[in-house]
C-alpha cells in the first residue's frame, strides 16, 4: 500500500484517508484530490489552473472552490502545510518523515505464474519510436503504481495510444497475469464492449450476462489492461470499469480517451502537446525538446539528406510552434519536406492555418489545429492520392494490402486507379504518416481515428459513400465466404485459421451491419464465416450474427447460400434451441441433396441434424427412426480422405447420440477418435473441450477414479490461466466425481469455493444436483429435499432435462433423503425448495 508520512500525519492514497496521530480522517473527496496533486508535485509550485484540472477533471469550476478545499486541508494539517505563492499557485511545505513511499520498498513483482499468458498483449509487434514523451512515461509509470484506474486524456492525434502502448510494454512483466491491449476503435455497439474486453484478454465469460461473466473471470487476476479509443463509448466503458473495480481488487486499468470517464476512482492524466523550445534556443538545447526532435526524425525518415542545423533551426521551431506541438500535425508537416522544402513548407503552413476558424464554435482550439493540419495535408495530395486516402476511410481498424486494392481500386478499364496504382499511393500515404503500417512479416495498414473521420467526411463530400461501403461489404463477403470454405478444407491448422481472421473481425462486423440494412444477401453470405471466426469465447456476438440474419435467409436467396447458412446456423443452435436447429438442418440437407457435388456439405448438415435430435425433447419412435436413418446416410457417404476437421463433426454428432442413449464405451471410443482428428486439424480449443467431455463420460461409465485423475490433471492445466469458464465447468464436474466416490470433504471444499463463480457465470445447472447429493451424504435430508426442489426449478428454466451424471446425482440424493425422512415430508420440502432464490443457496447448502 502506498503511504506518505509527515510527522503526525500519514496519507494513504489507496484508502483515500489521512491519519492524524493514527486516527483516520477524511478531508472530503475534492480536498483529497487537491492534496494528492500537491503531494505528487511537492518539489514545485502547482498553478491554480493545474490544480483545477487535476481535482475537477473535465469540469469548469469557480476558483473559490479550490480556495475552499485548500482551506479545509489547512484546518486538518495546519496552516503551514500548504504555502500560497501569489500569482503562481500553491506548494506543499511539510517535510516528509520518509521521502520514499512505502510502495518503493515493496518486494519486486512476481514472475508470471505457470500457465499465465503474459504475452497475450495484443500490442503491435514493432512499436513506433516514442519521441519527446520520456517524462510522460515516467509520470504514468509512477501513477500506475498508485492508482487502479488511470485515464490518458487528450485531443485526437496527440499520441495517447502510442504512449499507452509504450507504458504497457514497460510494465509487461510487472503483473502476475501480464498486460493486455483492448482497442475499441472498431467497436460501435455498447452491448458488445464487455465481450470485446473479454475476447482481447483471452477470457471466457460464460453464457449469461457478459459483464457478470467478465467480472468473475477477472476477479482473481493480477494484471494491467489498457482500453484504447474509449471516447465514443464512454458511458458503457465507465459502467464496466466501475463494476470491475469492485469485483477485481488486483486489476489495474489504463484508458485512452478524448474525455474523462468521470468515475470517482479515476485518476486523469491530461496529455499536453510536445514541448517547444524558445525561439532563441541553441541547437544542442532545442533538439532535446520533443516537438523539434520529432520533426527532425520524421523529416530525416522522409529524406535521408535532411539535417537539423543552426541555419534551419529557427524555421523548424517556427513550424512546430505553428502546429502547437501536436505530434500528428508535426508528422504530416515533416513528411512534406522532400516535396516542398523547409522554407516553402513554412510559408504554405502559414496559409493553411487560416482554416483554423473552420471548426465548430465550441470546438477546442487543438481540435481546430488538428483539423487544419489534416485539411492542409489533404490539400497537398494529388487527385489520385486524395481518392485513395478518403476511400480507405471505410475500413475499421486494420486492413491488408489485398483488401485495400479490392475496395479502393476502380474496375473500369480506362481508370488510372488500378490495383497497382493503389499499392504505389498506399506507400506514399504511409510515408506521409496518413496511414500507419503495423509491423509483421505481412504488414497491415490502418488510419488513425482522427484521419479516418476526416477521410469519411471527404468520402461523403465526394458522394462516394454508398458505393464504397458496398465495395467494402462485398470484399468482406468474399473474405468470409472463402474463410468458411477454408475452415473445412484441411489446408491450414484451425488455430492458424482463427489467428489469420482475427484482424478482420472489426471490418466483418462493420460490413455485416451495413449489409443487413442495404444488401440482405451479402449479410447472409458473411454470417457463417464471421460467426465461426468470433470463437466460442465471444458467444454473445456469435449469437447476434445468427439472430440478425435469421429473417434475411429466405427462400428468395440462391439455394447454395440458403443451404450453407442453414447448416452452419443449425449446428450453432443444436444445443441451445434444438427444435429450431432440426428445422434448419432438414432444410439444409434437402437443399444439398438437390445439388450435385455437395457431399461434404450434406455430411455437415446431417451431423447437425443428428446433434439437434439428440438434445431435443424426449424423442418419440418417429424421431428415433429419423436419427438412425440420418446417421446411416451420414456414415455411408463419409470419405476417409476428407480433412480431419470435417470427419470430426460427424464423430461428435454420433458420440453425443451414443452418450445420451447410455452407450458410454462406444461414446468414449469415438471421443478419443475425435481427439485424434482435432489434433491433426490443429484445433486446440476442441481438444481442451474434449478432455472435459472424456472425463465426464468416464464418470458416467462408472470409471470414477479415472475420471477424477483426468479432472485433476485438467484443473492443474487450467489453473492461473484466463480460461475461467472452462475451469469452473471442470471443477463442478470434479465435484460430482468426488461425490460419486463418497468423498464429501473434497466435494464440499471445491463446490463451496466455486459457488460465487457459479452465480456470476449463471452455471447453476451444473452445480445444483451436486449440492443436493452433498447434503444427503452429510445426513442433512431436509436440506437435500429443498435443494432438489431448487434444482428442478433451475433445470426447467434451462429448458432441458438433466444430463446423465446430474440425473444420477439427483436420483441418489432423492433416494437417501426419502429414506431418512420417514415422516413423509420429502415432497412437501421439495415443493418448498422450488421457491428458493439463487442468493439463498449458499446459506442453506454450506451450513
Amino acid at each position: 500500500m502506498n503511504s506518505y508520512r509527515f510527522g503526525r500525519f500519514e496519507v494513504r492514497p489507496s484508502q483515500r484517508v489521512v491519519l492524524v496521530d493514527g486516527a483516520a480522517t477524511s478531508p472530503g473527496a475534492r480536498a483529497f484530490d487537491v492534496l494528492m496533486a500537491l503531494l505528487h508535485h511537492r518539489d514545485r509550485v502547482v498553478s491554480k489552473d493545474e490544480l483545477l484540472d487535476l481535482a475537477w477533471p473535465g469540469l469548469v469550476v469557480e476558483e473559490n472552490n479550490l480556495q475552499a478545499q485548500v482551506s479545509a486541508l489547512r484546518k486538518l494539517l495546519g496552516p503551514q502545510a500548504i504555502v500560497t505563492i501569489p500569482g503562481r499557485g500553491y506548494r506543499f511545505a511539510l517535510e516528509p518523515t520518509d521521502t520514499t513511499p512505502l510502495a518503493a520498498a515493496a518486494s519486486p513483482p512476481p514472475a508470471p505464474a505457470p500457465g499465465a499468458h503474459p504475452n497475450l498483449t495484443h500490442l503491435p509487434l514493432v512499436l513506433t519510436p516514442l519521441i519527446g514523451r520520456t517524462l510522460d512515461v515516467s509520470n504514468l509509470d509512477t501513477l500506475m503504481g498508485q492508482h487502479r484506474l488511470l485515464t490518458i486524456v487528450g485531443a485526437g492525434g496527440i499520441g495517447k495510444s502510442l504512449l499507452a502502448q509504450w507504458l504497457l510494454h514497460a510494465r509487461r512483466s510487472a503483473h502476475q497475469h501480464g498486460v493486455a491491449w483492448v482497442d475499441l476503435a472498431g467497436q460501435t455497439a455498447p452491448e458488445f464492449v464487455a465481450s470485446t474486453v473479454a475476447g482481447a484478454l483471452g477470457l471466457q465469460t460464460g453464457h449469461g450476462d457478459p459483464l457478470k461473466g467478465l467480472m468473475e473471470a477477472v476477479r482473481p487476476l493480477q494484471m494491467l489492461i489498457a482500453i484504447d479509443n474509449a471516447e465514443h463509448l464512454l458511458d458503457e466503458v465507465a459502467r464496466i470499469l466501475q463494476a470491475l473495480h469492485q469485483a477485481a481488487p488486483q486489476l489495474q486499468v489504463l484508458v485512452t480517451s478524448q474525455a474523462p470517464l468521470k468515475l470517482a476512482n479515476e485518476w486523469v492524466y491530461r496529455l499536453d502537446a510536445l514541448a517547444l523550445p524558445e525561439q532563441s534556443a541553441p541547437l544542442d538545447v532545442a533538439r532535446q525538446y520533443g516537438a523539434v526532435a520529432l520533426f527532425a526524425e520524421r523529416a530525416q525518415a522522409a529524406d535521408r539528406r535532411f539535417e537539423l542545423t543552426p541555419q534551419n533551426l529557427a524555421t523548424v521551431v517556427e513550424i512546430c510552434r505553428r502546429l502547437d506541438g501536436l505530434p500528428l500535425a508535426i508528422e504530416l508537416a515533416a513528411a512534406r519536406v522532400p516535396l516542398l522544402g523547409l522554407v516553402p513548407l513554412a510559408r504554405s503552413l502559414n496559409e493553411r492555418l487560416r482554416l483554423l476558424n473552420g471548426g465548430g464554435r465550441g470546438a477546442p482550439a487543438r481540435q481546430k489545429t488538428l483539423r487544419a493540419a489534416l485539411e492542409w495535408s489533404y490539400g497537398l495530395l494529388d487527385a489520385t492520392e486524395q481518392t485513395v486516402f478518403r476511400r480507405l476511410g471505410v475500413f475499421v481498424g486494420s486492413f491488408s494490402l489485398e483488401l485495400a486494392q479490392q475496395v479502393v481500386a476502380d474496375t473500369a478499364s480506362h481508370s488510372t486507379l488500378d490495383a497497382w496504382a493503389v499499392v504505389d499511393v498506399l506507400g506514399a500515404l504511409v510515408d506521409r504518416s496518413l496511414v500507419i503500417a503495423d509491423g509483421g512479416d505481412t504488414p497491415r495498414y490502418r488510419l488513425l481515428d482522427t484521419p479516418r473521420s476526416y477521410a469519411l467526411e471527404q468520402l461523403s463530400a465526394a458522394q462516394e459513400d454508398p458505393a464504397l461501403h458496398q465495395r467494402h461489404a462485398l470484399a468482406m463477403r468474399q473474405l468470409f465466404e472463402q474463410a468458411d470454405s477454408d475452415f473445412f478444407s484441411g489446408q491450414q491448422r484451425i488455430d492458424d485459421w482463427y489467428k489469420a481472421l482475427a484482424p478482420d473481425l472489426a471490418n466483418g462486423r462493420e460490413a455485416l451491419a451495413w449489409a443487413i440494412q442495404y444488401d440482405p444477401q451479402t449479410a447472409v453470405a458473411i454470417a457463417p464465416g464471421l460467426a465461426e471466426a468470433l470463437t466460442s469465447d465471444r458467444r454473445r456476438e456469435r449469437r447476434y450474427v445468427w439472430q440478425a440474419t435469421a429473417l434475411l435467409a429466405t427462400d428468395q436467396l440462391p439455394a447454395g447460400l440458403q443451404a450453407r447458412w442453414s447448416s452452419r446456423a443449425a449446428y450453432f443452435w443444436a444445443y441451445r434451441q434444438p427444435a429450431l436447429a432440426c428445422r434448419l438442418a432438414r432444410r439444409a440437407a434437402s437443399l444439398y441433396r438437390a445439388q450435385p457435388g455437395e457431399k461434404r456439405n450434406l455430411y455437415h448438415a446431417l451431423a447437425a441434424l443428428v446433434y439437434a435430435l439428440t438434445y431435443g425433447p424426449t424423442p418419440n419412435l418417429e424421431q428415433r427412426q429419423e436419427q438412425r436413418e440420418v446417421l446411416a446416410e451420414m456414415w455411408a457417404m463419409e470419405d476417409p480422405a476428407w480433412p480431419p476437421i470435417v470427419r470430426s463433426y460427424g464423430l461428435f454428432a454420433s458420440l453425443t447420440c451414443n452418450f445420451v442413449e447410455g452407450n458410454f464405451d462406444a461414446a468414449i471410443e469415438q471421443l478419443l477418435q475425435k481427439a485424434a482428428l482435432d489434433a491433426l486439424a490443429g484445433h486446440s480449443e476442441a481438444l481442451l473441450r474434449g478432455e472435459d467431455i472424456i472425463a465426464y463420460m468416464e464418470l458416467a461409465a462408472g470409471r470414477v477414479d479415472a475420471s477424477i485423475a483426468r479432472y485433476l490433471a485438467l484443473q492443474a492445466r487450467l489453473a492461473n490461466t484466463r480460461h475461467m469458464a472452462t475451469l469452473l465447468l471442470v471443477q463442478l464436474h470434479l465435484t460430482g466425481a468426488w461425490l460419486a466416490k463418497g468423498d464429501t470433504v473434497q466435494a464440499r471444499a471445491l463446490v463451496q469455493a466455486c459457488w460465487p463463480q457459479v452465480l456470476h457465470f449463471d452455471a447453476q445447472v451444473y452445480a445444483v444436483d451436486n449440492l443436493a447429493l452433498l447434503a444427503a451424504l452429510e445426513n442433512r435430508p431436509h436440506t437435500a429435499a429443498r435443494l432438489l426442489g431448487y434444482a428442478d426449478t433451475v433445470h426447467a428454466a434451462h429448458g432441458k432435462a438433466r444430463e446423465v451424471n446430474e440425473a444420477r446425482c439427483a436420483e441418489c440424493a432423492e433416494h437417501l433423503a426419502r429414506a431418512a425422512l420417514q415422516d413423509g415430508s420429502f415432497d412437501r420440502l421439495k415443493t418448498l425448495g422450488t421457491g428458493l432464490r439463487h442468493d439463498d443457496i449458499a446459506t442453506l447448502a454450506f451450513l
